[in-house]
């Protein structure tokens, strides 16, 4: 195949279809989304996760959104401060921590809708079993499960609307470092206070700090 006959990237092929059926100026504000959706994908992956060193040696806290948990020092991070996905250096197990996109009106609707993704989710697994519990401080739900030789946990809780789920995938048997970095999840999650509950309501005086601290 010659060089012009060689298909278009997808970008280009984007462009010139949009060119030819809405003109010009249609296609040059395409050209300038795509540019700018590219950056914002080059800016994301330059900045990495959110990670900071852990009380325990050879730890790091990961931060997504609000939510910040404990994790190995010594696995691959990549990811963003919305979504962080962690592999082990034997390739056997996985950490992929998100914040929802969606907003929801409250956490009941919140966790509902977590849970129709739970149930969902688990067309595909064998053994799933799930229940309700508390995941940095908050209502959650939990879901274990097997698939194809791979065992994991699920974790879904809500504050303020916004929707966190953590996935831990290990390979059948879990070996014990894999073990302890699952069980490091659900015992180092905290979540940070919303901006809005920082603030001070109408009429309220700030804090007093006594003379001499």
């Amino acid at each position: 195949m010659t060089r012009r006959e060689r298909p278009l990237p997808l970008a280009r092929l984007l462009l010139s279809l949009a060119a030819e059926r809405i003109g010009e100026k249609a296609g040059i504000t395409l050209a300038l989304l795509l540019s700018a959706c590219t950056l914002m994908h080059q800016r994301a992956q330059e900045r990495g996760p959110q990670s900071r060193p852990a009380g325990d040696e050879g730890m790091l806290l990961y931060t997504v959104g609000r939510l910040t948990f404990e994790a190995p020092a010594g696995w691959e991070a990549r990811g963003d401060d919305r979504h962080v996905l962690l592999v082990s250096p034997q390739n056997d197990a996985r950490i992929d921590a998100q914040l929802s996109d969606r907003t929801f009106k409250d956490d009941g609707e919140c966790l509902a809708q977590a849970e129709q993704a739970l149930v969902k989710g688990s067309a595909r697994l064998t053994g799933a079993r799930r229940h309700p519990t508390t995941l940095a401080g908050k209502k959650a739900l939990v879901q274990e499960a097997d698939q194809e030789g791979w065992h994991g946990w699920a974790w879904a809780t809500c504050d303020g609307g916004e929707q966190y789920r953590i996935f831990f995938t290990g390979r059948s048997p879990v070996g014990e470092e894999a073990l302890r970095a699952s069980r490091l999840i659900p015992s180092s999650a905290v979540l940070a206070a919303r901006p809005s509950a920082l603030r001070l309501r109408p009429g309220k005086a700030g804090p007093t700090l006594r003379a001499g601290l």
